[in-house]
């Protein structure tokens, strides 16, 4: 798009350099539609000249994986080659739009002394003819010059620009390979413990972690998901861990209507869950309150889990990935736009998801 626009303003800027003063005898010489014609075919040649022969060479020679040296030639051939073609195709047009005018009507229209004028400068004789095509060539050289440079200096913008984007995405692409090697580490560690107490239950575990599973390769690894979808992947976990400790888990969830639609990171609510029950209610031996909300706020919307404290000394074990992990992917998704906070207090640990409100 931005090409485009780059084209559409260097043919208005030709267009418009054709009216300068020096030019205007010609409104005077000559019928206006036939001067509105030229200027109009002069445009016309520069955005097709520069996009078949200066464009087409330079996206060749880029894609055959030549720079340097071997692309600036190419580049200064293509332009020699194309204010050479502008210029004969343009003085062709000339002769053939033109009417003829004697000397006579040339007076008339031009003024006497407009006339002498040019006479004393030589306008009619060989000489100042072909210093006018090498003034014509010079110029249309400055302005297809101009055009490459502007040209590169957008590639190279938007070849940055790309190269960040593959860059993050392959950021991306490697945190997310790691979620599902986390998720299995502490997963297993939740069905570890049932195998000798209750293998039906067990195995129960099990199945519900292949549904997990069998839902996650099927979204094919989607940067985001909608809170809906989200949710549903955490009964999944939620049941898992609900089986594990039983009448120790208690849930609470309000999700505002609004937000079921909403984006939010590819098992970023899990991760929330995760954390919240791996360090803060199973090594609880009271009844523990998980409570997950999701709300919209001015220009936003957030995503809470809210645990309790445990001030023991046992550690569960884990990847440490997770919260770092979620960090790093909202960075390199939304900036500065999307946050974790965490709120500790002597009683509870609650951490927030605040993403921009942006639909689907």
């Amino acid at each position: 798009m931005s090409y485009w626009i780059i084209q559409a303003l260097t043919a208005c800027i030709l267009f418009a350099l054709q009216f300068l003063p020096f030019r205007q005898y010609k409104f005077a010489l000559y019928p206006e539609w036939v001067v509105f014609t030229l200027f109009i075919i002069n445009s016309v040649l520069l955005v097709a000249l520069t996009h078949f022969i200066i464009r087409g060479a330079i996206k060749y020679q880029q894609q055959a994986g030549i720079f340097g040296k071997k692309l600036f030639v190419t580049v200064i051939i293509c332009i020699v080659i194309s204010c050479f073609v502008d210029s004969a195709l343009v003085i062709s047009l000339q002769s053939v739009m033109f009417p003829d005018i004697d000397s006579a009507t040339k007076s008339l229209r031009i003024g006497n002394e407009y006339k002498a004028y040019f006479e004393d400068m030589g306008a009619y004789s060989a000489r100042w003819q072909f210093t006018y095509v090498l003034s014509m060539l010079f110029s249309t050289t400055l302005l297809y010059c101009a055009w490459s440079s502007a040209y590169f200096l957008l590639t190279s913008i938007r070849n940055r620009v790309q190269i960040k984007e593959k860059v993050k995405s392959g950021q991306l692409a490697l945190l997310m390979s790691q979620l599902n090697p986390h998720f299995l580490f502490n997963s297993m560690n939740s069905i570890r413990g049932m195998i000798f107490e209750d293998k039906e239950l067990a195995k129960e575990l099990v199945d519900k972690l292949t549904e997990l599973f069998r839902y996650n390769l099927s979204s094919n690894q989607k940067i985001t998901a909608s809170l809906e979808d989200e949710l549903r992947i955490c009964e999944f976990y939620l049941d898992i861990e609900q089986t594990r400790l039983e009448e120790r888990l208690l849930i609470e969830i309000f999700i505002a209507p609004e937000t079921l639609k909403l984006q939010v990171p590819t098992m970023g609510l899990l991760t929330l869950l995760e954390n919240a029950i791996k360090h803060g209610i199973a090594p609880r031996i009271e009844q523990s309150l998980l409570s997950i909300k999701a709300n919209v706020t001015y220009g936003n919307w957030q995503i809470s889990v809210t645990n309790p404290v445990y001030h023991g000394k046992y550690k569960a074990p884990g990847t440490g990935t997770g919260l770092s992990n979620l960090e790093q992917r909202l960075f390199l998704m939304y900036g500065d736009n999307a946050h974790i906070k965490v709120d500790r207090t002597e009683s509870s640990f609650t951490a927030t998801l605040t993403l921009p409100l942006k639909e689907k």
